[in-house]
């Protein structure tokens, strides 16, 4: 055995929610950092730009899929010996090992073997998920919900709550007048750092703002999370169609079942990315496995159930259609 090759496809059959960490001093991008990238050029030259699934949300379930099972096997585990396993993060490896002991280290550790760690090379290489046809995230829109919107819930509030209630609804709608400032302050200071000009005024302002906004969060207390707010997040559509490919460099016999396993518990658990609470991330995926060339097995996911495994590794290859 020598490199796997899974080809994979993902079909969402629900919209699909990321969004990615933004770099210190950064700024989002407009999708509020859903990550996009380009894909080509148009007739004109210009770049053809694309939301897409990033490796890193599916290498990250496998890899912790892989951690909880062989934690499962144990019984009990070390926080080292956890850390190692899902997140990479191993102490006692560093770039100077000999060859030897790494080679004993490997042998002994099967996921830090083919996830690799911050010191030790990984063997299982991760694309990013791209779409068929180039489509960018939409955003969706909601409201989170206060007590006054359920019919009746007030009623069952004493007097001395009650009046906390209404003072703390109008206190945030002040706080939200105060915060839609404070946004066009900020917007006004960035474009004047970037045209260059005098920021003492605009900064004194914003921080002045900032200030009148911290007072009113505060003054609504324990209950500022509960106030009807405003949510938007970005997906990408139901029905999108994601390409993308996993392959294990220098195989062994213990890798695939280790990978088979975790698209079996992706299979029971269908999500990936984020709002899975309202209604985004589900998926369907179809992986052909080929050893050396060779199709061997082709695994189907999603439903809730297990994993479906149509295994050709008896079938001629003359007979195999992949």
């Amino acid at each position: 055995m020598n490199t796997i090759i899974i080809d994979s496809t993902i079909t969402l059959a629900a919209p699909l929610s990321i969004a990615m960490p933004v770099a210190q001093g950064g700024r989002p991008n407009q999708y509020n950092n859903f990550p996009v990238t380009a894909v080509g050029q148009d007739d004109e030259g210009n770049p053809v730009q694309t939301g897409y699934l990033p490796a890193s949300t599916v290498r990250g379930f496998v890899r912790r899929e892989a951690g909880l099972s062989a934690a499962r096997e144990r019984g009990t585990s070390t926080l080292q010996q956890m850390y190692s396993d899902i997140l990479g993060q191993r102490a006692d490896t560093r770039e100077e090992t000999d060859l030897q002991a790494l080679e004993a280290l490997r042998e002994g550790d099967p996921i830090l073997d083919l996830f690799g760690s911050w010191s030790v090379r990984s063997r299982l290489l991760v694309s990013n998920f791209v779409p068929t046809f180039p489509v960018l995230p939409q955003a969706v829109t909601g409201v989170r919900k206060d007590l006054e919107d359920t019919l009746g819930a007030l009623d069952f509030l004493g007097e001395t709550d009650r009046e906390a209630y209404f003072s703390r609804s109008d206190t945030n709608a002040d706080r939200a007048a105060a915060d839609a400032v404070l946004t066009k302050l900020r917007r006004e200071l960035a474009k004047a750092r970037k045209a260059g000009s005098d920021l003492a005024d605009l900064t004194a302002a914003v921080e002045a703002q900032e200030e009148s906004v911290s007072k009113l969060k505060e003054q609504m207390g324990d209950m500022a999370n509960s106030s009807r707010t405003i949510t938007e997040y970005f997906a990408l559509p139901q029905g999108t169609v994601l390409n993308g490919r996993i392959v294990i460099e220098r195989a062994k016999e213990r890798d695939l079942p280790m990978l088979l396993s975790a698209l079996d518990a992706l299979s029971r658990r269908p999500l990936l990315g984020a709002q899975v609470a309202r209604g985004c991330g589900e998926i369907e995926g179809r992986f052909t496995v080929k050893v050396d060339g060779v199709v061997q097995k082709v695994v189907t996911v999603g439903g809730w159930e297990p994993a479906r495994v149509t295994d050709f590794s008896a079938v001629e290859q003359a007979e195999v259609v992949s």
